[in-house]
């Protein structure tokens, strides 16, 4: 038995309100079905959030039939639960129906056997339902004794990866242990670890959602997880896309931004990438802010590379007081802008609220005034 683990497709999701953006996520989905169908997986696990919202538009369920109609016809099997952006909201039907995408756990523990595998499943659930949640997962133990093989499928946080009050349901306590694969789907990194008697694994979204995954895309790509079940262990093969559009984030100061930032394009034109990227450019203040440094940076990228970067944003930082952050800290204000995308449901209010966050929890004030100016700006 082989399946292929994926999660947080969130097909629909337009980044920046850009077409290319909403594409690019299509074209991730699409890459990753083509391995399955190679793989010959018999099994494709998807934990969660396959929409973006319960009420996606029409070219997401248009892509979502005609990937499944492909698998289907390699004889692939899908199973899927549904994430919090794609739970309908009060008693609403989920938009997998249209799709005739079996979902598991809706309300309560759901167990699907495929080729002898117990396939466990259970859909997100928050808040008051939390207890209801662990209720089920205490189920699952005595009924994975009876497979050769189980395989648990979840979209939740747990406190080891997402160590924030509110922002985790479970912990490692709380997960049965008789399960050879834990597919989890939320957390938008990947990671993998020895757990129970197998292996316990977020595959992670499938493009760069928000500004926050950059450098664990950087780091660990993006993709899916290949598992093969028959030996004693199952055997887990990390596969990463080649259709992910480019994001970088640099970081200059006002003196070197000008040099530094044409250096980075000259290499940009020299090996221009398959998709043009998306530049995030940070200028620490070395005092007073100066409007000559930003024109100069726009009429730059204006000039050099007006088709060549998809978009770019240009955001001072710091004071004149220098700030000591260590990296754990910052691994920690990272993981807070996916706390302030899931609270407001929306990547572009996310990251204005996290922006805001940060410049003014040092008392930046018009560190946060100029970035409010720019969410303006990007409306008109």
């Amino acid at each position: 038995m082989r399946i292929a683990h994926i999660s947080d497709t969130h097909l629909g999701y337009r980044q920046y309100n850009l077409d290319e953006r909403e594409n690019d996520i299509y074209d991730a989905f699409n890459e990753a079905v083509d391995i399955m169908i190679e793989e010959r997986v018999d099994v494709v696990v998807h934990a969660g959030d396959f929409f973006d919202t319960p009420r996606p538009p029409i070219k997401a369920l248009y892509v979502a039939k005609e990937a499944i109609k492909r698998l289907h016809e390699n004889g692939i099997k899908i199973l899927t639960v549904l994430g919090e952006h794609d739970t309908p909201k009060r008693r609403a039907m989920p938009p997998h129906k249209l799709l005739d995408i079996p979902i598991l756990g809706i309300g309560e523990l759901s167990v699907v056997e495929v080729n002898g595998v117990g396939f466990f499943g259970i859909s997100n659930m928050k808040g008051k339902r939390v207890d209801l949640l662990k209720q089920e997962l205490s189920k699952v133990d005595a009924l994975a004794n009876r497979y050769p093989k189980a395989v648990l499928i979840v979209h939740q946080g747990i406190k080891k990866y997402l160590p924030f009050e509110g922002a985790y349901e479970l912990e490692l306590g709380d997960l049965p242990k008789e399960i050879d694969y834990y597919a989890f789907g939320h957390i938008h990194r990947r990671t993998f670890e020895k757990f129970g008697r197998g292996y316990l694994a977020y595959s992670g979204s499938i493009e760069i959602l928000s500004r926050s995954e950059i450098n664990d895309w950087k780091r660990d790509g993006k993709g899916i997880y290949i598992v093969d079940l028959e030996g004693d262990l199952p055997e887990v093969h990390k596969i990463s896309l080649q259709q992910i559009r480019p994001q970088f984030e640099l970081s200059y100061s006002e003196s070197d931004v000008i040099e530094e930032l044409k250096a980075f394009l000259y290499n940009l034109l020299k090996n221009p990438l398959d998709k043009s990227p998306i530049l995030r450019i940070n200028i620490s203040r070395e005092g007073i802010r100066k409007p000559e440094i930003l024109e100069k940076v726009q009429y730059l990228l204006r000039k050099m590379v007006p088709e060549k970067v998809l978009r770019y944003d240009v955001h001072f930082v710091g004071s004149d007081t220098p700030i000591t952050i260590t990296a754990e800290e910052l691994g920690k204000i990272a993981d807070l802008e996916e706390l302030f995308i899931e609270y407001f449901r929306d990547e572009t209010l996310g990251h204005l609220a996290f922006e805001l966050y940060k410049s003014l929890q040092y008392g930046d004030v018009e560190g946060g005034i100029e970035i409010c100016k720019e969410y303006l700006e990007g409306r008109k």
